[in-house]
């Protein structure tokens, strides 16, 4: 009989033991769903205040309000009890007390919010509070230039198809500074027929095949693509109209074939065309710091016409020379001769480009962006690329979450 009332002693010691371990697990269950659920809500709330934090640094307003104010937004206000929230720029240690690779760089927004969560049986088994603490970096990368087309002299910007850059015949073409971008994704996207020579530091390739390859040239091939249209092309206009006074021609917009009869010499400034361009014969024609906006018609340049223009080497046009609009698809076929010359960048994404005949070999200081180029006949002639002497796209600023 006495060995039983010990073993009745003993149950109650066991019936002990498993509540206590019962109320452990609903302490885990209960208490460790509610921090996770907090962590989670402080993690979306810290991603989303960097990135307002951010986007008010780009505009230049107040990065640490507006971090805080989101924060505060989404249900984490700083009280110093139950969480605090730090906004920093640039972004110091995190969490876990180490740096980043984002450490002290002014582009990057730092969020941490520490959360401090109050347990229901945790205190059984001796948690009364679970801390979290989380780290949001967002990125506030301001505006900038850059060289379109990844700095390439002559760019071929259709994005499928057979000979978007062909050449045919025996042209004798030569690029410094910069290579040839085929933008097709089509294999055999650059073409060559009969005799060409290119002489190039490389041909960059989207698609994965040329036809053929020319000896003794480098192709990369498999190249990220351009986005077809292309982002951020410019948006040069004319608020006035052009006028002629004697032989010279006023900046504004031009109706009918440009330039007018009778002008020789083009005033500094954008001229907005709205008509064909045209260079024949004997005809002369001269600009410095000018843009040619092709809003409708072609250019043809044809004979022994003599012409000398130049892109503006300031503002927000800098290097354009001549720009035809996506809406504007006429063809530009330019029949050279050793009298025509020009520095800036030839911008026509919709528009075939056709180069023949003959150039100096200090002729053409500029980049050739077109739909689809092509070099025919016997053309002999050096582009010449310099970031310095052409167009570079404005790329707005961005902002992005990085960790």
């Amino acid at each position: 009989m006495q060995k039983i009332d010990r073993e009745k002693g003993q149950a109650l010691i066991l019936i002990v033991l498993a509540v206590v371990g019962l109320l452990g697990l609903t302490a885990l269950a209960v208490d460790g769903g509610m921090a996770y659920s907090e962590r989670r809500q402080a993690q979306n709330s810290a991603d989303s205040a960097a990135l307002d934090a951010a986007l008010a640094k780009i505009r230049g307003g107040d990065w640490q309000a507006e971090g805080l104010a989101r924060a505060t937004s989404n249900g984490f206000d700083n009280n110093g009890t139950t969480n605090t929230v730090v906004v920093n720029n640039p972004p110091t240690t995190g969490c876990n007390g180490a740096g980043s690779p984002y450490t002290g760089n002014a582009q990057y927004v730092q969020v941490m919010i520490n959360t401090t969560t109050q347990t229901y049986f945790g205190p059984v088994v001796g948690i009364e509070e679970v801390n979290n603490c989380v780290e949001a970096i967002a990125r506030a990368k301001p505006a900038e230039t850059q060289p379109m087309a990844f700095g390439n002299a002559i760019v071929a910007l259709k994005p499928n198809g057979t000979a978007t850059h062909w050449m045919h015949g025996n042209p004798d073409v030569t690029t410094i500074g910069g290579g040839v971008f085929v933008n097709s994704s089509t294999n055999c996207g650059f073409t060559s027929n009969g005799t060409p020579n290119l002489t190039t530091p490389n041909i960059t390739m989207v698609a994965s095949d040329s036809c053929p390859t020319l000896a003794g040239v480098g192709i990369t091939y498999n190249a990220p693509q351009i986005t077809y249209p292309p982002n951020n092309l410019p948006n040069p206009v004319c608020s006035e109209n052009a006028v002629k006074t004697g032989n010279t021609l006023s900046p504004g917009t031009v109706n009918g074939n440009f330039p007018p009869s009778g002008v020789t010499v083009l005033n500094s400034g954008i001229y907005c065309v709205n008509g064909n361009f045209r260079l024949n014969g004997n005809d002369t024609l001269t600009g410095n710091e000018v843009v040619i906006v092709m809003n409708s018609g072609d250019i043809h340049w044809n004979g022994n016409g003599e012409l000398n223009l130049s892109a503006p080497t300031s503002g927000p046009f800098k290097g354009l020379l001549i720009y035809f609009p996506m809406s504007n698809p006429s063809e530009i076929r330019i029949n050279g001769t050793s009298d025509q010359s020009w520095t800036g960048t030839i911008l026509a994404p919709a528009s075939p480009i056709v180069l023949l005949g003959t150039a100096d070999s200090d002729a053409y200081h500029s980049q050739i962006i077109g739909y689809t180029v092509e070099f025919g006949g016997t053309f002999d002639g050096v582009v010449r690329y310099n970031d310095n002497e052409n167009h570079d796209a404005l790329v707005p600023p961005q902002i992005e979450l990085v960790h």
